[in-house]
């Protein structure tokens, strides 16, 4: 338990410093680095274009690609009589999303993400946190209502993480591969555990990797046990290598 206490208070005070120092660049483009899909879930893009917030912007996003792609002409979205011009949207959509390469759908997404500000870096072994827009308005209304504004740790982070870390796979079967990543080289039990989709994974054998190696997975923190300390993102949007 003090091992979880001491990478919490750290995890804690460094992202009051990152908010402190980079909130004037929270608005950094993501496009600079550069990732590999080791694990992307199709359902969960489409899942997120039906009941998000940014629908707007990923059919834009779509029609840009399909323009520069094959005309002008291809991304207009066909509306018959029968047929609502939201739904044609959903089907032009869905379309992309199944026929694109995973690096295209990646590359898409990451970019409505960065127009959106829709995504908080953390970094596990630093602990260091880069929030965005919605995450500096709400440590500042904890400071003014408060009187302070200690910082946040992973698992109260409401909007969709990016967390770079070094993981490792643990046991899984044929419907779902794990990870797990500590918050602090050398300490064993603050952790982040990931569970992925096992047919989601971009590997042939459906496997991810052995021994330890570096990733960036996208998604949301889904509970976290402080008793343990563990935190769980289950079934990411997708995992960066």
């Amino acid at each position: 338990m003090a091992w979880w206490l001491a990478a919490a208070v750290g995890l804690v005070t460094l992202a009051v410093l990152a908010v402190r120092r980079l909130s004037a660049r929270r608005r950094r483009r993501l496009g600079r680095a550069s990732y590999s899909p080791l694990y992307l879930d199709d359902e969960a893009v489409e899942d997120h274009y039906k009941f998000g917030n940014h629908t707007a912007a990923l059919e834009k996003a779509v029609e840009e690609r399909r323009s520069r792609s094959v005309g002008l002409w291809a991304s207009l979205p066909v509306v018959s009589w029968f047929t609502a011009k939201r739904d044609s949207s959903q089907e032009v959509f869905v379309s992309y999303i199944q026929e694109s390469e995973p690096i295209s759908v990646v590359g898409m997404l990451l970019s409505v993400f960065e127009r959106e500000d829709a995504i908080v870096h953390v970094r596990l072994r630093s602990g260091t946190v880069t929030p965005n827009r919605a995450l500096v308005r709400e440590l500042a209304r904890r400071e003014r209502d408060e009187g302070h504004a200690d910082g946040v740790t992973l698992s109260e982070i409401g909007e969709f993480v990016m967390v770079e870390a070094k993981f490792e796979s643990l046991p899984g079967d044929d419907k779902a591969q794990i990870m797990k990543a500590v918050y602090r080289d050398g300490e064993r039990t603050a952790h982040l555990r990931v569970v992925l989709r096992a047919d989601r994974l971009r590997s042939a054998d459906k496997q991810l990797p052995s021994g330890q190696f570096q990733a960036r997975c996208l998604g949301k923190i889904t509970s976290w046990n402080p008793a343990t300390g563990e935190t769980v993102l289950e079934h990411p949007i997708a995992v960066f290598r």
